[in-house]
């Protein structure tokens, strides 16, 4: 975990750091990555590294933590936002994983963090993710309005959020496939209306 003196610098400063230990962390595997070529891209002295991380492994745990931390609160802002409607709790997390999450490089950085993990030896990163993993939406399940879904009870409820958890990740994977993102939402909320609403015209 950062140290305080870490928090106290200015936040342009902190996301420079950070930026450059996703470039040197995409570039390298954790243990061939550099804290050198870190904070000599990020301009500052290596002994200040070791003022604000323990590591190179304490400063990518808290990348990932701050990953994981950024999803859940997207997840609960979009329930209370949206008045616990599930669809539109949905529709935002397209939006935070499509604006925040899936830009080239932030989808190198994790693809290349997470194929290394699969093949770690030791259970650093195992153990650690299991702590920082994202709730699940079932999680939510007391925050949810449901007095307008045809569920009974929260096994009902599972099945449901599997059907969206499916839908949003493959567009929110297939949005990359579109020339226009505005496109790519629209066939992501008529997938959505299909499921709300039905597909078969009413006799």
């Amino acid at each position: 975990m950062p140290s305080e003196t870490f928090f106290k610098l200015p936040q342009d400063k902190r996301e420079k750091i950070l930026t450059c230990a996703k470039q040197e962390f995409t570039r390298a595997t954790l243990q061939e990555a550099s804290i050198k070529n870190i904070v000599e891209t990020a301009g500052i002295a290596r002994g200040s590294f070791y003022q604000y991380f323990d590591s190179k492994e304490d400063l990518l745990q808290y990348l990932l933590e701050e990953h994981i931390e950024k999803i859940n609160n997207s997840i609960e802002r979009s329930i209370k936002k949206t008045n616990g409607d599930i669809f539109e709790a949905f529709i935002c997390i397209y939006d935070y994983m499509v604006n925040e999450c899936m830009n080239k490089n932030e989808v190198q950085f994790f693809k290349k963090i997470f194929e290394e993990i699969k093949t770690a030896e030791d259970d650093f990163f195992v153990i650690d993710l299991k702590k920082h993993k994202p709730k699940t939406m079932e999680e939510y399940y007391d925050l949810i309005d449901k007095s307008n879904l045809k569920i009974e009870g929260k096994e009902d409820f599972k099945l449901l959020i599997r059907i969206l958890q499916a839908v949003t990740k493959k567009a929110i994977v297939s949005n990359f496939k579109y020339k226009s993102k505005k496109q790519a939402k629209l066939d992501y909320l008529k997938q959505l209306d299909y499921i709300k609403y039905g597909i078969i015209k009413p006799k």
